[in-house]
């Protein structure tokens, strides 16, 4: 924390209190502290509280983890040179390749970048590495890598390019180096290009997030994607795709299961996709939908950052945790969570049959930043080893990143038997095929692209010798040839044809990349059958892969059928983003397909389709829709016949808003040609809001005394006060009005009074008078009531009451918490003592809050904030610590949540800060409260 400066007398003793309070609340001494040059290679000072870096021994002794699992260090910055590693992974002879971004944040002016790739190697089987080969460095950043050709190849990002970094003599070290691909983008390198990983087809996957822009261009064209996407490469011919797309965040993390199925790990909101419902064609920039990422995770949120997953699937590990799903997280919590996965219709869902996490660590510099098993069948765990990580919420020149330091871990458990991996990298063809039917999903992972690596001839005829009868050879053969660039329609028949729907799922799967080799017609075939499957996640791949079909027409007739059977929310969101591409590409949809779409649609693309009665009666459901158009679709429903139609619906229960509002829009000269249905409606309607529409629409064509006769309950006049309007109240009313706003009445009729009773112009200077009164009674002991008094006093023209209630003013306003870590606004004033409404609503899917506190506190508390991470409940206390200079404070809210503070500002006109304290967030999410004398 900075040393707090002073404005004042009582500032300045504020200041020193809560430095105090600061000083016992974190137990350690908050002076201005350095961290020495040979601990850290920092040079300046820091502020706040100093950064604790733990040697491997102090850190293992903070870990906690099942009984029976055992945890070792593998591997660090104390014998290896290991710094800032955030990406890791296994080659096919047993090594341990580690890229280290130590220039993380950014290359710093005249600075030249030593980011590097290192190999580590257990030579003699102990757990524990004993040598190291820098295999590249001088790269910039290269925050995703994969191995291939036996661990002499490695293609790693190095923006804007993707990189093949080649060692031509065996010895460990990358003697060439070769742009393949150009074009990535490149405006937040924190989501840049990550998450590599081969598929069970021979494509490398990768992933970038928010805020990019790639355009990247090869023999087959141009591939673009806006944010979150997952790309795909075919190194045999250069072939680069955008693969799935969606509002992914920060993609960290790639895998697939033993039947392909893909995952994807999105680390800032800490959510985990199965991957397949997003991986329908798509137009750039981006799809439409911004609304499904916490539905179609099957992880909880809030369990955010996560940063690399795998899956547990190793004999070492006890049979009951097999296959479990295992995802890093590296704030807030720092370990490794894991979930068994569930099917769930078309997805899956994760459940914690063991609640205890698999690994916990009570340091907080501890940043698991990737996972993966090993070929002893161990589970290894990189870590980041970093005070801070990120860079939004901090300086890029922040002292303290330490940027030297990283470990490997090692976890086993003590009643497995460890695995002596088998050799790959030049065995025979007939060996590495036999591999693919081992129990252990990395090991058929080295052991297929192996085979992709070699000789296609050879491949060919080799797997059709040995891929026999069984389902799940045919299923390894299909995707060994298609990594060869080859193919066999007789073997993915006989998948497609399976009785298990796991095999059926993955024929399809790679049916989509097929499809262009294969008939048109044979296609069609496969897919009309596919999309009627029984199995709702064979649905879902039919329908992505008829998305990818080159003949769209016949493609959207196919899709159209998945309307047939019942959906859940993986068929919903892949069924509304294919037909909006069909749409979009100009092709007609079927009836059914629009029926589906319309409750899906922006308001702009309901209001430009052709009338119909789903399209009209969708229009007069939303609010957000225009009244002219909802009249087009009200005269469309009614023949004509506007006001008869409407009474008839809300007569029949009709609760839409649009219906309603219509009534009151219709004209006088209409209004009277159905006024006893009118009055009817007033007396006799069921519900509230019906009869407070038809008595608001009887006022338009009677008097006073006419309106008030067809009241049938007292709340009526109420309610339908405010829909008549100002001008458009009769005295009459106000009577009933002033009597219900009198103390006593229950709470929400007078609040419906106190809105009501600033409608009646005549009588305003007589509302003046009750609502100050209700505002000053209620103000100490209900907010709610007072603010409702001075908001309903606003509505009367403000000459009639400033000049003697000049101080009962109301500021409302809503802040919203903007994706760049920002307010908007950062600054408001209002009068001193004076009533405050201030909402705050998060557009964005990072957590934030709002925290008003008194001048001079925003540092203490900002930093007490920042500790609050170490705290398992830190998350469920908002990070609001126990400081007295916090004024008020929101709670976190999550996507698209909104909360309202209602308070009084202080009577001590001066600078109030607001500011975000999830931890980090408060150096850049600030404003200021300006209260002004009044």
């Amino acid at each position: 924390m900075r040393a707090l400066k002073s404005s004042g007398t009582r500032q300045s003793f504020e200041s020193n209190r809560l430095l105090g309070q600061l000083t016992k609340l974190l137990q350690v001494p908050l002076l201005v502290l350095a961290i020495t040059a040979s601990s850290t290679s920092a040079k300046d000072l820091i502020g706040g509280e100093q950064p604790v870096m733990l040697s491997p021994e102090e850190a293992l002794k903070t870990f906690t983890l099942p009984p029976g699992y055992r945890i070792n260090l593998f591997a660090s910055e104390t014998n290896f040179p290991i710094a800032s590693p955030n990406g890791m992974t296994w080659d096919s002879r047993g090594r341990l390749w580690v890229i280290n971004i130590p220039t993380h944040p950014h290359a710093k002016p005249d600075t030249k970048p030593n980011d590097r790739i290192v190999i580590l190697e257990d030579t003699d089987r102990d757990g524990v590495a004993d040598k190291s080969t820098v295999f590249a460095d001088g790269l910039y950043l290269p925050m995703g890598f994969a191995v291939t050709d036996g661990g002499r190849t490695a293609y790693c990002v190095s923006q804007p390019n993707l990189l093949r970094l080649t060692d031509t003599d065996d010895d460990g070290v990358a003697d060439e180096r070769e742009i393949v691909l150009h074009g990535f983008g490149t405006e937040d390198n924190h989501h840049v290009m990550s998450a590599f990983q081969w598929g069970p087809d021979g494509g490398l996957y990768m992933a970038q997030g928010l805020f990019l822009n790639s355009q990247v261009e090869t023999p087959f064209g141009v591939t673009r994607a806006h944010e979150g996407a997952v790309f795909r490469y075919q190194p045999w011919d250069g072939r680069f795709d955008v693969y799935a797309q969606h509002d992914w965040s920060n993609p960290w993390g790639i895998i697939f299961d033993s039947y392909g199925k893909p995952f994807l790990a999105d680390a800032s909101p800490g959510l985990n996709y199965y991957m397949s419902p997003m991986a329908t064609a798509y137009d750039y920039p981006q799809k439409d939908d911004r609304k499904f990422s916490n539905i179609l995770s099957f992880t909880p949120s809030g369990r955010r950052p996560t940063c690399g997953a795998e899956f547990l699937q190793s004999r070492h590990f006890p049979k009951e945790v097999r296959d479990w799903y295992a995802v890093a997280q590296m704030k807030g919590f720092h370990g490794l969570r894991w979930y068994k996965l569930k099917d769930d219709g078309s997805s899956l869902t994760g459940e914690q049959p063991i609640t205890q996490e698999l690994l916990t660590s009570t340091d907080t510099t501890f940043r698991p930043s990737a996972v993966q098993i090993g070929p002893d069948g161990a589970l290894y765990v990189l870590d980041y080893y970093n005070p801070i990580v990120g860079h939004m919420t901090y300086n890029f020149r922040d002292p303290r990143r330490i940027q030297t330091h990283g470990r490997v871990w090692r976890i086993t458990h003590e009643k497995g038997e460890l695995l002596i991996s088998p050799k790959i990298v030049d065995e025979p063809i007939t060996d590495l095929l036999d591999l693919l039917l081992s129990p252990e999903l990395r090991t058929r992972y080295f052991a297929r692209h192996e085979l992709q690596q070699r000789s296609a001839r050879k491949v060919r005829s080799a797997v059709r010798r040995w891929v026999g009868k069984d389902e799940q050879r045919a299923l390894e053969a299909i995707w060994v040839l298609q990594g060869i660039g080859s193919d066999d329609e007789k073997l993915l028949n006989r998948v497609l044809a399976s009785p298990n729907p796991e095999l059926r799922g993955a024929g399809l799967r790679a049916l989509r990349l097929l499809q262009e080799k294969m008939r048109e017609s044979e296609v069609q075939e496969i897919l009309h059958r596919m999309i009627g499957d029984e199995n709702p996640r064979v649905r879902l791949e039919a329908l992505v892969t008829a998305s990818h079909h080159s003949n769209g027409k016949d493609a959207l007739a196919i899709a159209a059928k998945i309307l047939e059977k019942p959906l859940d929310d993986g068929l919903i969101y892949a069924a509304k983003e294919t037909f909006y591409f069909f749409d979009r590409s100009g092709l007609s949809l079927p009836e059914a397909a629009i029926n589906f779409m319309v409750p899906h649609d922006s308001d702009v693309r309901l209001i430009a389709r052709k009338l119909g009665e789903t399209v009209a009666n969708e229009m007069l459901r939303r609010p957000s829709v225009g009244t002219a158009d909802q009249m087009r679709a009200a005269k469309f429903l009614s023949s004509g016949e506007i006001p008869s139609f409407l009474l008839r619906q809300i007569k029949a229960g009709d609760k839409r808003g649009a219906v309603q509002r219509l009534l009151l829009r219709q004209s006088v000269t209409d209004l009277r040609a159905v006024q006893s249905e009118l009055v009817d409606l007033a007396k006799n309607a069921a519900g509230g809001t019906a009869r407070a529409h038809g008595l608001a629409a009887l006022a338009k064509v009677t008097d006073g005394a006419a309106t008030l006769a067809a009241v049938r309950l007292p709340y009526d006049i109420l309610t339908a006060t405010p829909l008549m309007g100002r001008m458009g109240t009769h005295t009459e009313l106000f009577e009933t009005v002033k009597r219900l706003l009198a103390k006593g009445t229950a709470k929400s009729t007078r609040l419906a009074a106190i809105k009501a009773a600033s409608y009646f112009p005549a009588n305003d200077a007589e509302a003046v008078e009750l609502l100050v009164e209700v505002a000053d009674e209620t103000k100490a002991t209900d907010l709610t009531t007072s603010f409702a008094a001075l908001s309903s006093l606003r509505r009367i023209p403000a000459e009639q009451w400033t000049r003697k209630y000049g101080n009962r003013v109301l500021t409302k306003l809503t802040i919203e918490a903007t994706p760049d870590l920002k307010f908007a606004p950062t600054e408001f004033s209002v009068p001193a003592g004076s009533a405050v409404e201030l909402t705050l609503f998060n557009p964005d899917n990072m957590y934030h809050n709002l925290v008003i506190v008194e001048p001079d506190a925003a540092d203490a508390v900002g930093t007490a904030s920042d500790l609050m991470s170490a705290q398992a409940d830190g998350l469920k206390k908002n990070y609001v610590p126990a400081l007295d200079g916090i004024l008020h404070s929101t709670p976190q809210l999550g996507l698209r949540r909104r909360h309202t503070l209602r308070f009084y500002a202080p009577e001590e006109p001066g600078s109030y800060p607001y500011l975000c304290t999830y931890p980090g967030h408060w150096r850049v999410m600030r404003g200021t409260m300006r209260v002004t004398k009044p």
